[in-house]
């Protein structure tokens, strides 16, 4: 995970031309000086990155530095657009939340409009000390990754090259760091620990090690807590870069730090989103769904919304055994540029059964100045013009020192047994020479859905039109099996005996249908 303390985010891209709003006048102003006002509030937030080698286009760490921008920093945080932060603050506290409190904000804005003074220089807190190029000092180990050829034009590049470990013997580490050598052109690197399994598998686990993305601070676990790199370890990798009209090159680093006592607690990634995305032209408001299963008890160390250019806003909400619904994340502005995690302040605690529910919604319109193309339906894609739903977590297991592997079976069983009883189906399809362990959610009334296991992720297949005639029932829905792209039109009924059967129909007649005829059996659970 990524370090909860405030010194590694910032205010970032400030810029001249936005309406200044009145602050409180609590503070004399004539009482307001850098040196001693201003400087320790740029100290503790913004200067990580307002340094020269750092993100930020201005560094920020001196008087002379500061005091040009001052109209500008004080129109920014005014309005709240920095430091960057997007967390709805009516749901839960987050260890890493920079935003400035009214007083900060009181203090910059009477600073600036009392004519920016200097202030007596004894009044000037020491700066923070900065390692030359490594925020978190200087590591056990630097590992290099392979000069990358980024082309002055075409699409978005996305390179992966591995690389080995050249350890002797297995060691933890409380911390990563990522250093792109070239952030004109750099999008993100990802770091993925290959040893761990596939990056989305049977085991439930999502292999990401680290990453870095403007906003996204080094990779810092707390204390007694880290990851394990082995002896022999392969890196995989995901880089993303968009060409700006010359060659460049990258040569991308990361910093390992080395744990220094006995591992205590494990941490591990697991991953909840879908790939099957269609988001029609000219689409405002477009809903997506996705699921996560809690299959054993575990504590959320943090958790990480990702979409795209048109992803509006992300909620994630906890369903726990019993019914009780809890919203741990509500990002209602979700910006594209900072790729924020966001850490729990006090332990969160998921109990085995729990159900995470994620609800996204994207603006394919023209109304979106940041929609490369509103006249197409946007599809899955890891260039920035397609789209992508994910909601990363972060977790440790409240039993042991580290989590247990799940499978397909087990977490189909815990999601059937999180809707009240009679309600949700257990419903085996087939799949090519194989089959499937699918969920079909189906209520008399409210909201309804099919859940289909892929590649290690539970896709949400939303529920239309559905209507309810005594025992039978008729909706429409997406399934997305193999190559069949649907939509189809689903009808069945309910036995006395409470399972359900059913038959598909494509409404498209070059349509494959994934299979005709469906039995299901209810749950028995009642949580």
């Amino acid at each position: 995970m990524r370090s909860p303390t405030p010194i590694a985010l910032s205010i970032l891209a400030l810029s001249l031309g936005y309406v200044i709003q009145s602050a409180p006048t609590s503070v004399a102003q004539s009482e307001v000086t850098f040196n001693r006002d201003v400087a320790p509030i740029l100290y503790a937030k913004c200067v990580a990155c307002h340094r020269k080698g750092e993100v930020a286009p201005m560094p920020l760490l001196t008087y002379e530095d500061a005091r040009p921008w001052a109209r500008a920093i004080k129109e920014k945080v005014v309005l709240r657009q920095m430091p960057p932060w997007f967390a709805d603050p009516k749901y839960g506290t987050f260890a890493n939340d920079p935003s400035l409190t009214p007083r900060e904000i009181e203090t910059i804005s009477k600073w600036a409009d009392g004519g920016a003074v200097k202030g007596d220089t004894g009044d000037l807190p020491k700066p923070p000390q900065f390692t030359d190029g490594w925020q978190l000092g200087e590591p056990d180990m630097i590992v290099e990754l392979p000069e990358v050829q980024i082309p002055a034009t075409g699409p978005d590049y996305f390179p992966t090259p591995t690389i080995a470990l050249n350890l002797t013997e297995d060691r933890w580490i409380r911390a990563v760091e990522i250093r792109p050598g070239n952030r004109e052109v750099t999008h993100h690197s990802v770091i993925f620990s290959t040893n761990a399994g596939a990056a989305l598998g049977g085991s439930g686990f999502f292999d990401v090690l680290a990453l870095w993305s403007v906003g996204t601070p080094p990779t810092v676990y707390p204390e007694g807590m880290g990851r394990w790199i082995r002896k022999g370890q392969t890196l995989r990798t995901n880089l993303h870069y968009h060409p700006n009209g010359t060659p460049q090159v990258d040569r991308t680093r990361i910093g390992f730090y080395f744990g220094k006592a006995e591992l205590k607690k494990e941490v591990v990634a697991a991953l909840a989103g879908t790939f099957n995305l269609s988001i029609p032209p000219q689409a405002q408001n477009y809903e997506v769904k996705s699921t996560y299963i809690v299959e054993q008890d575990i504590n959320i160390v943090s958790l990480f919304p990702h979409m795209h250019l048109r992803g509006k806003d992300m909620k994630l909400t906890a369903i726990y055994p019993g019914g009780r619904q809890e919203t741990i994340l509500n990002v209602p502005g979700y910006n594209f540029d900072w790729q924020l995690f966001y850490y729990p302040k006090t332990t969160l605690t998921l109990p085995r059964g729990t159900r995470i529910d994620l609800v996204a919604h994207y603006d394919n319109s023209s109304s979106n100045p940041r929609n490369p193309d509103p006249a197409r339906t946007v599809t899955f894609g890891e260039a920035s013009t397609a789209e992508m739903m994910f909601g990363m977590f972060e977790f440790t297991a409240v039993d042991g020192v580290s989590p247990r592997p799940g499978n397909v079976s087990s977490r189909m069983q815990q999601l059937l047994a999180s809707f009240p009883r009679g309600t949700a189906y257990s419903i085996t399809v087939p799949q090519g020479a194989q089959t499937l362990p699918t969920v079909l959610y189906l209520p008399k009334s409210g909201d309804a859905a099919w859940y289909f296991p892929t590649q290690g992720i539970l896709n949400v297949s939303s529920i239309n039109d559905l209507v309810w005639i005594g025992n039978a029932f008729k909706f429409t829905t997406m399934i997305r099996l193999g190559t069949g792209p649907g939509p189809f039109i689903v009808a069945g009924d309910l036995k006395g005996d409470g399972t359900i059967r059913g038959s598909l129909e494509s409404t498209v007649a070059t349509s494959r249908v994934p299979f005709a005829e469906f039995s299901g059996t209810p749950n028995q659970e009642n949580p």
